[in-house]
Formats: C-alpha cells, sequence, structure tokens
C-alpha cells in the first residue's frame, strides 16, 4: 500500500512539472501624464512656439524665434517636440513628465542613437494681393 502512494506521489509530482513552458504573465503598460506637454498640445500655434523656444533658450541654446514646431513622438517616458528655430536650425525638445527638459540639436539625433527628428512643414507663405493694373 505504501509503495503504491509513493508510485502516485511520485507521478503526480512528475505530471506537474511538466508545463509547456514558463507560466503566462499578463503585463499592463503604464504611461505617468506628462502635463506640461499635454498644455502645449492645447496651445495656438503661437503660444506653442514661444514655449518650445523658451525650453531651447533655458538649456543655454540660442534661438531667436521659433517659426514652426511641433509634437514628434513619445520616447521612453518622454514627449519628443522638434522646433523649427530662424537663426539655429531645428531642434528635438523631450519633455520628461515631471517636466524636466532635454533639448538637442536635430543633426546629433543619430549618433546620439536617438530618434530622428521628422521634417517639420514650412509655414505656408502669405497670399500677397496681386498688383493692380
Amino acid at each position: 500500500m505504501m509503495k503504491k502512494m509513493v508510485s502516485l506521489l511520485v507521478l503526480s509530482l512528475l505530471a506537474a512539472g511538466c508545463e509547456d513552458g514558463a507560466p503566462e504573465r499578463t503585463t499592463t503598460s503604464v504611461q505617468a501624464a506628462n502635463t506640461v506637454s499635454d498644455q502645449l498640445k492645447g496651445m495656438s500655434e503661437l503660444y506653442r512656439n514661444l514655449g518650445l523656444r523658451r525650453a531651447i533658450m533655458d538649456t543655454g541654446n540660442r534661438c531667436k524665434k521659433v517659426d514652426r514646431g511641433g509634437y514628434q513622438e513619445q520616447y521612453k517616458t518622454m514627449a519628443l517636440w522638434t522646433a523649427h528655430c530662424t537663426d539655429t536650425g531645428d531642434w528635438a525638445i523631450f519633455i520628461a513628465p515631471n517636466a524636466d527638459i532635454q533639448v538637442r540639436q536635430c543633426r546629433h539625433m543619430a549618433e546620439l542613437k536617438l530618434p530622428a527628428c521628422r521634417p517639420i512643414a514650412a509655414p505656408a507663405a502669405e497670399a500677397k494681393p496681386a498688383p493692380k493694373a
């Protein structure tokens, strides 16, 4: 009787160890709110460009005027924005959920192994009235 119980115990332990690999895991992706980025998204173009310029200037870089800019993508935990300064060219602005800002020139993104800046469409030229004859 004891041998049968031991045999059954051994067989049940062996059967329990014969799973089809690792147990299934359910992972949930959580993304922290980025209030600064959300505020920029809700601003008019003028104020958004001013905000992007300020981010560039506050990090010690030069920018006379941002004439275009926009949200590009989420990179890790940061919102990636791009801006074009009329005097210093294209910039990438990373905004963390805690409002920390990092700014890089777009031309350096590849060597830093960061996402490439996508081209920002130039502002539409203002229509000039036709000359009077």
